[in-house]
């Protein structure tokens, strides 16, 4: 067996890698009574091979640490291509963390200079750009263009400030504006950081860029420190996970949740509201591991919708086993084509549900994360129901009722 100090990465999961007992939960998962259909969109969308699932990574993190002379190309080409979705983790009955060693044979490959091209682009992306797709940061706040309401000055202290965060500054535009329109609505003082926003280093954690994402996310909280305000309110549901430990972040659902209720922000429908399906987000549940079933923003955006009279998912809740939508991890970027497999299939599913429940026409889709709406929406048919953001949707369907009114 090799010693810890040739698998530092790797060396931190031993206990897992001797106590998977090779069930298969993570590999092919079928339970109807808790609403489990299947764990992996990399399996039923890409590859069957069992060396895409948790069971795959661990056994292979298993024979490398063993001394095992492995295929590192291989090895690369499936850690890499997982999109990181968490769903092995929580369908595991005896908590083995297969995600977390993927990530960790992640790390151990780029400290071997072994990540494919496809993967290496986006850490350059990143630490060059500020954004994993390469747009130019000074692009970053295009979509804030002729907001007056904004505070102007760092040194003003402010209510909230929104991070959109990379899919809805670059990606999803629309759901940006949507959501800085209803932050303003509410009364709030609203600030954005602009030139100082960094990327939060959430896609460089995802792929196993352990340093690269630690200074990225250092920078963006320097900048933070520099502000004087109550709410730090994200878009992007990975930001919220990578930001969770150090600045606190509020989701925008959650802070739309209290906002209703509190009734700072009140609505009201445009015309006769659609029936929606809620697209789940698996990185929004990877955040809430150790909450209950549904106790996350997922469980908040179905909550949020009903509240305000539309019909979601035919009456049903959301599932906590969901498939990715492809959005996540290196797989857009490594396979692309399997990526678009996973989105189309998680339109189809949403639309065959409704159909088969006779709940009537699915008029939308709606998601509380920029990435998979932006995902989704370039993967639908034209005969598709369209994708909208939460604020999008509320900025589509409904007026916000000011006290003239």
């Amino acid at each position: 067996m090799t010693t810890p100090q040739e698998h530092p990465f790797l060396a931190n999961f031993l206990k897992d890698l001797y106590h998977c007992s090779d069930c298969g939960y993570c590999v092919e998962a079928i339970w109807e009574e808790r609403n489990i259909d299947h764990v992996c969109s990399t399996l039923q969308s890409h590859s069957p091979g069992l060396a895409y699932s948790g069971q795959g990574y661990i056994s292979t993190a298993r024979a490398w640490i063993e001394g095992e002379d492995l295929p590192l190309e291989s090895v690369a080409e499936h850690a890499f291509t997982c999109a990181s979705c968490g769903n092995c983790e929580r369908i595991c009955p005896i908590g083995m963390r297969p995600m977390a060693i993927n990530r960790a044979l992640r790390s151990e490959l780029i400290a071997r200079d072994m990540a494919p091209n496809s993967i290496v682009q986006i850490q350059e992306n990143v630490i060059n750009q500020q954004n994993p797709a390469g747009k130019p940061a000074v692009d970053r706040y295009n979509w804030a263009a002729g907001q007056e309401a904004l505070n102007s000055s760092a040194a003003d202290p402010t209510d909230i400030i929104y991070l959109p965060g990379c899919a809805s500054a670059y990606s999803r535009p629309q759901e940006a504006q949507a959501t800085l329109r209803l932050l303003i609505a509410s009364g709030q003082s609203v600030q954005l950081l602009a030139d100082n926003d960094h990327c939060c280093g959430a896609p460089l954690k995802e792929l196993g860029f352990i340093t690269d994402a630690g200074t990225s996310a250092n920078q963006l909280s320097a900048s933070l420190a520099q502000r004087h305000y109550d709410i730090l309110l994200t878009s992007g549901c990975e930001c919220a996970n990578s930001l969770a430990d150090s600045a606190n972040p509020t989701s925008f659902v959650t802070w739309l949740s209290a906002a209703l209720n509190d009734k700072q922000l009140s609505l009201s429908s445009k015309n006769t509201l659609p029936h929606v399906a809620c697209i789940e987000s698996c990185q929004a549940t990877i955040s809430s591991q150790a909450q209950s079933a549904g106790d996350n923003d997922n469980h908040a955006l179905h909550q949020v919708l009903s509240g305000l009279g539309v019909t979601v998912n035919g009456g049903e809740p959301t599932s906590r086993y969901a498939l990715c939508c492809g959005a996540s991890g290196g797989m857009p970027s490594m396979q692309p084509a399997s990526s678009e497999e996973m989105a189309k299939a998680r339109i189809n599913d949403a639309v065959a549900k409704a159909n088969s429940a006779d709940h009537g026409t699915l008029d939308a889709l709606v998601s509380i994360d920029p990435r998979c709406v932006a995902h989704l929406a370039s993967a639908r048919a034209d005969s598709d129901p369209p994708v909208y953001g939460l604020a999008e949707f509320i900025d589509n369907f409904f007026t916000v009722v000011t006290e003239d009114v």
